[in-house]
């Protein structure tokens, strides 16, 4: 026996014990992280989709501009040739 080490034996029942309070503590875990992992990926799909649609809604707006200048211009050509 080694000076000043306690040593801890172990019966049967107390590694079943353990073996089972560590099973359900990582089962437990992962269960979380998983629904974590959910919530993260469901909050960054909503984040996707509300950039799209602000993407498609500025899209929209250039082409309507670009349109309204080239519908001025061609008035002002119009205007010119008159």
């Amino acid at each position: 026996m080694h000076k000043g080490i306690a040593m801890f034996e172990m019966s049967t029942l107390d590694v079943l014990l353990l073996a089972a309070v560590t099973y359900l503590a990582v089962i437990t875990l992962v269960r979380l992280m998983r629904r974590r992992q959910e919530g993260i990926i469901e909050e960054l799909t909503k984040e996707v989709e509300v950039e799209q649609q602000r993407l498609n809604r500025e899209k929209k707006k250039e082409k309507r501009q670009k349109m309204r200048e080239q519908l001025e211009q061609q008035q002002r050509q119009r205007r010119g040739a008159a």
